[in-house]
């Protein structure tokens, strides 16, 4: 059975999807602490429900909505108790596009299927779990369906930088988005960054507190 904190059709609010239709499906359980996480009831469970029930709520909903995406997020999604099931999911609905939102901590060789995409969180050392990112992972991202992001404050631009120069040298052209934390840097200060020194990166935020502002859960 997988275990379900919350799932919901949204506005997706994180790049690549942002601003899409997407069914999310938050499953419960991290096995990294950042001390940023904003999703501090990941270890919830509202809902258990079997592979094969989850895949008809999913068959469902695009059936209603016919351009909606799927994204698994967390927590991880990718612990490893689940993901058989999560694997049976994506490769038995092959006309469907999964996202997977994972903190880059697992192995994805075992999920590189046409229509499973990637957003890997790199964490940046103030969210104290910058080491537990599996750089293997590195040469295994495709440039046209699978993307790194970053979450960063002041703190972390240096670092952001080197990981940048890292990246390019394995798997040239992937795409790369970055964040700020929040209260811990402005937009403004994210694009000069950018700018200043030409750094193949595009700035995203948390759409979706914008347009729900007063809402933490549920969007």
């Amino acid at each position: 059975m997988l275990e379900i904190v919350e799932k919901f059709i949204t506005i997706s609010g994180e790049a690549p999807t942002i601003g899409e239709p997407i069914f999310l499906i938050r499953l419960s359980g991290c096995n990294l602490t950042c001390s940023y996480c904003d999703t501090t009831y990941n270890n919830e469970v509202n809902e258990y429900i079997s592979s094969d029930n989850l895949k008809n709520e999913i068959i469902e909903n695009v059936q209603d909505f016919p351009e909606l995406k799927v994204l698994f997020t967390g927590g991880e999604p990718l612990l490893k108790e689940r993901q058989e099931d999560i694997f049976a999911i994506i490769n038995d609905l092959k006309y469907i596009n999964f996202y997977i939102e994972t903190n880059g901590s697992v192995p994805i060789t075992n999920f590189t299927l046409p229509n499973c995409y990637f957003v890997a969180d790199w964490k940046s050392p103030t969210s104290k779990n910058e080491i537990d990112f599996y750089l293997d992972n590195l040469k295994h991202f495709r440039i046209d369906k699978d993307c790194i992001k970053f979450v960063v404050s002041k703190d972390d631009l240096h670092w952001l930088k080197t990981k940048i120069s890292h990246i390019n040298k394995i798997n040239p052209f992937l795409p790369l988005y970055v964040s700020p934390q929040f209260n811990k840097i402005t937009l403004e200060e994210i694009a000069d960054f950018i700018i200043k020194n030409k750094l193949p990166l595009k700035m995203s935020f948390q759409f979706h507190k914008i347009i729900w502002p007063l809402k933490d859960r549920g969007v």
